[in-house]
């Protein structure tokens, strides 16, 4: 849903967190994502850096729970229908996460 998000999150990192997972030292279950599926039957996040994550760990599933998405839809930012998301890591420098 969104178009970006800091890497850095109070004392977790997208970054720090692909890496616990990828290493298995992160049990995929801390980590489950609040997800909604849209009119037309597609499926979003709720939780964009957790699915950066997930997706920078190479892990090929990872764990959901069904949501609502009400009052979140100012996270509606993507211009691309959510194939990618800039991760930023301050100073103008980032990553595109696929």
């Amino acid at each position: 849903m969104q178009s970006s998000i800091k890497n850095a999150t109070g004392e977790f990192t997208v970054l720090g967190n692909a890496q616990a997972l990828k290493s298995g030292a992160l049990n995929p279950e801390v980590l489950r994502m609040n997800v909604w599926k849209d009119a037309a039957g597609k499926v979003w996040t709720l939780d964009h850096r957790r699915l950066a994550a997930f997706r920078l760990s190479g892990l090929q599933e990872a764990p959901i729970q069904w949501a609502n998405p009400s009052g979140q839809m100012w996270k509606m930012t993507t211009t691309n229908g959510g194939k990618s998301i800039w991760l930023k890591f301050g100073g103008g420098n980032g990553a595109t996460v696929r």
